[in-house]
């Protein structure tokens, strides 16, 4: 089912259980890309393939979340040309022997308000958050990441999670950050 542009990017940028809804029917709306582009760049495998095009779905997200994305053209337009680019960039890591890195798990998320979760995911210690997130624990992470990239509001987190309430869901993020915030002090730079 094809979905307008205006929906998609309208609940995008909603935030919350609406963008994680319109993430994924972009994801599938333009899924067939990757199938197309295997005729085209024939020596990138699957996985690159995969990876390029989840790297330009967190591209395009960004892109709408902070207003790049005008409307010039049609979003099935604009996103296949970041696609294009994603998979150009792979390519020319492939012919100079760089390694490509997975962009699935790394949010790109841009920082209007200071917080200390999206200060740490936009230094260069993305790895060691990425690794810390996973050691305190999957109810942090799950908070952590719903707050802070999906943009859930307390309510909505506590829904997901089935905590009694918001104010439940506040107290524990707080204890969280201070935990990933202990556990990365500890931790010796990579």
């Amino acid at each position: 089912m094809q979905h307008t542009d205006e929906a998609l990017i309208e609940d995008i940028r909603a935030g919350g259980t609406r963008q994680e809804q319109g993430i994924r029917r972009l994801y599938e709306q333009f899924y067939y890309l990757t199938r197309d582009s295997r005729k085209k760049y024939t020596t990138l495998d699957e996985s690159d393939l995969l990876t390029a095009y989840n790297s330009a779905i967190i591209s395009l997200r960004k892109q709408l979340l902070t207003g790049a994305f005008r409307g010039d053209s049609a979003l099935a337009t604009y996103f296949t040309r970041i696609y294009t680019n994603k998979c150009i960039d792979h390519l020319r890591k492939q012919k100079s022997g760089l390694q490509t890195m997975p962009y699935e798990y790394a949010p790109e998320v841009e920082d209007k308000t200071p917080n200390a979760l999206s200060r740490l995911i936009q230094s260069d210690q993305l790895e060691r958050v990425r690794r810390q997130l996973q050691a305190i624990g999957e109810v942090c992470k799950q908070i952590l990441l719903d707050s802070e990239y999906y943009g859930y509001s307390a309510e909505e987190i506590a829904e997901r999670i089935g905590f009694s309430s918001a104010a439940s869901v506040t107290s524990k993020k707080y204890s969280c950050l201070q935990k990933l915030r202990e556990s990365l002090s500890q931790q010796p730079k990579a």
